[in-house]
């Protein structure tokens, strides 16, 4: 392990061992000698995790041990996306667990405020800050929730990627190229970077430096919302902060001025007192996968931190709060559910008694889908639409049956059914699933018979464009390109190019190789898929652009350099964030304005029709 970051200090017994009057040893002087513990008396909910660790050890040792250690614990790495699954939890204010605490300002906001990907909330009025820049680390961990904290986002702004220095008072960009994050926002700062230098190597000294660290470590001790933190992290991801379990490892490994020993008396004394058990545990507003939960609040010598929840023995969550959603439930099946409580030294108290709650059942079907009607009609495909059904819950989506045979799903009230005979008359019927699975009965069937084929060999365009656009989690990310024209095209006179946030620059030109098949379609896909559905569809793989593109980044098919076909929109406007584009069969040529009604809407990663048109 790199350690040219890493600042070792002498031991006391070093110096004890160094006399002054040898003229031939010169001592070094360590300018802040720390006291040695030998040993820490590791609360008991802790000593699992950290079970084999030598707390005696010095300096390099002992960081090898807890980075080791903090690395093989984490079992979970998690894409920057699934942020959201976790960070409010994590962040959640204490006093109002609908809402979540802002770093840097310690404002307290309603949870579904935050401004990322296709959230519609209104307002949005706080993101996620990365306390260690994004820019300046991997992938990896972009998505570590130790150093992602929600945050104002005009504050944020301000802050950018600026490094730390010491300040007073509240927060402030120092010199146009500094920030203090606050008095009291000192300490979460200075152990989020130290767990970045442990976990990932991250030096100090673009971020401020660690003496400044070791000094906000010392003088701001861990808080509630940090051992909160620290919790629900540790339950997403598998590892932990060690510096919010006990601010004075890093005085054990870096020296500087005493920090919080949180493990040996002083300043916080060993704390083995249980909390109370929670009373009054009551179940309310039960719904088909949900349940609110609340109960009185315990009491604790010290204070409580958290309360874990119990679902049929098993823990499923925590919170810091009074009263909790339970949701992911199965519908129809009774729990038992029980509370314990756990304080700031890791004990936890006797579960409180048990309540049984039942959640609702769904067996009731959705209506049936009510006029069917045939549209446009091809050689080689029928367009049709009908009446949205209803249902008690919700209507998930719709089956086409051709000829009484399973066709397609679509979660739209219309759908092309391609692919068939030309001159040949076909039966179609409809029904409508919900999100439980039950089932209408069958509409009432509609019959339509195709033309006769065209003279261009069956095709129906004059030219290649678009048919699908996959933009899925990751690098998961696609387009296809359809040949219907009836003929075999060279493809070399065409490319693929993007725009970036909707600027109007076409950049990052691909241009197609070999030829294209009457039928067929060509699929260039993100050399970094890892959807093997993605994978086998590929006929190109590129390592970036301009299969790099998000939700607000345009692509055309260009040829001989002239864009013919677009899929998205001038502007900064997030046209397909996070799903799959499948064009409508009815769409018989390209087009260079993008026109949403000529396209299907599919959830995020359906790659099931990729590689066929």
């Amino acid at each position: 392990m790199k350690k040219s970051f890493y600042l070792p200090f002498l031991s006391i017994l070093f110096l004890i061992g160094c006399s002054s009057d040898d003229d031939d040893v010169t001592t070094p002087v360590d300018p802040d000698p720390v006291e040695e513990t030998p040993y820490y008396e590791i609360p008991e909910a802790l000593v699992g995790y950290y079970e084999g660790i030598d707390f005696s050890e010095e300096n390099e040792e002992l960081y090898d041990d807890l980075a080791t250690r903090t690395i093989a614990k984490h079992t979970n790495m998690l894409d920057y996306t699934d942020r959201h699954d976790y960070l409010y939890k994590a962040d959640e204010d204490p006093a109002k667990p609908d809402n979540v605490v802002l770093i840097y300002t310690g404002e307290s906001r309603y949870w579904e405020e935050y401004l990322s990907g296709g959230n519609s909330y209104d307002p949005q009025t706080f993101n996620t800050e990365h306390v260690y820049p994004q820019s300046l680390v991997d992938n990896t961990a972009k998505g570590d929730l130790h150093h992602l904290r929600a945050a104002d986002v005009q504050v944020n702004q301000s802050r950018g990627n600026y490094p730390f220095t010491d300040g007073e008072g509240s927060y402030e960009l120092i010199d146009g190229n500094k920030f203090f994050p606050g008095d009291e926002w000192r300490g979460d700062v200075a152990r989020m970077i130290m767990y970045m230098n442990l976990r990932y190597n991250e030096p100090f000294d673009e971020m401020g430096g660690l003496e400044l660290f070791l000094e906000w470590n010392a003088e701001d001790p861990v808080s509630t919302l940090e051992l909160q933190r620290n919790e629900v992290i540790y339950d997403a991801q598998g590892n932990r902060n060690p510096f919010i379990d006990n601010p004075h490892l890093a005085t054990r490994l870096w020296g500087g001025d005493e920090a919080q020993n949180r493990w040996n008396g002083e300043p916080v004394e060993e704390d083995n007192e249980a909390p109370s058990a929670p009373q009054a545990v009551t179940v309310s507003e039960v719904g088909y996968e949900t349940l609110d939960l609340s109960w009185e609040a315990a009491t604790d010598n010290v204070g409580v931190v958290k309360y874990n929840i119990m679902l049929d023995g098993e823990s499923i969550s925590s919170t810091s709060s009074t009263s909790t959603s339970l949701s992911d439930l199965t519908p129809g099946t009774t729990y038992s559910i029980t509370v314990a409580a756990v304080d700031a030294a890791g004990n936890v108290s006797e579960e409180s008694d048990a309540v049984e709650a039942t959640t609702n059942e769904d067996t009731e079907a959705p209506s049936t889908p009510a006029n069917l009607t045939v549209g446009t009609v091809t050689a080689n495909s029928v367009s049709l639409s009908w009446d949205a059904s209803t249902d008690n819950v919700e209507v998930k989506e719709y089956d086409l049956f051709l000829d009484g045979e399973y066709n397609a799903t679509t979660t739209n009230t219309e759908f092309t059914v391609a692919g068939l005979e030309a001159e040949t008359q076909y039966s179609f019927t409809v029904l409508a699933r919900d999100i439980y699975d039950n089932e209408s009965v069958q509409s009432a069937a509609v019959e339509a018979t195709t033309t006769e084929e065209t003279g261009n060999g069956g095709g129906t365009s004059a030219e290649l464009f678009f048919s699908e656009y996959v933009e899925g989690g990751g690098l998961n990310k696609a387009v296809e390109i359809a040949n219907v024209t009836g003929e075999e095209v060279d493809l070399s006179a065409y490319s693929i190019q993007k725009q970036v946030n909707g600027d109007g620059e076409w950049r990052d030109a691909y241009a197609l190789e070999g030829t294209l098949a009457s039928g067929d379609v060509f699929v260039v896909i993100n050399g970094g898929a890892d959807i093997q559905a993605i994978i086998d569809a590929s006929d190109a793989s590129l390592s970036g652009a301009p299969v790099d593109f998000n939700g607000d980044d345009p692509i055309g098919l260009f040829k001989d350099g002239v864009l013919i076909d677009m899929i998205g929109v001038d502007g900064d406007v997030e046209f397909a964030k996070d799903v799959t584009l499948r064009r409508k069969s009815t769409v018989t040529a390209p087009n260079t304005t993008y026109t949403e009604d000529e396209w299907e809407v599919l959830e995020k990663n359906t790659v099931d029709g990729l590689g066929t048109y």
